[in-house]
């Protein structure tokens, strides 16, 4: 959306994260597409989808467990929560401030 698109550059990669949470949220969110509900990802594999976004995987991993848009067990394994979409999370925080 173009409301993002001033963040990513032509080529997909991220050039900043967000300051203002509604942006960062959607920002989060776009990467967060990239990923399959049904699927469980080891830190190594989500490293790897993230990276073609930002090289500050961590901090992008951060932000997603943060805002509800990931979960991660003991184990460093990562997932797309099914009982909320990235949509929802997000409408459901921005509703908080």
């Amino acid at each position: 959306s173009e409301q993002i698109d001033q963040f990513f550059r032509p080529d997909g990669t991220l050039i900043s994260i967000p300051v203002k949470l509604p942006k960062k949220l959607a920002v989060l969110r776009h990467i967060a597409s990239e990923l399959s509900p049904d699927t469980k990802y080891p830190e190594k594999q989500l490293n790897e989808i993230i990276a073609k976004f930002h090289p500050d995987t961590a901090a992008l991993r951060r932000h997603m467990i943060e805002y509800g848009i990931l979960e991660r067990d003991g184990e460093s394994v990562y997932w797309v929560p099914l009982t909320l979409n990235p949509q929802e999370v997000a409408e459901g925080l921005l509703a908080k401030y």
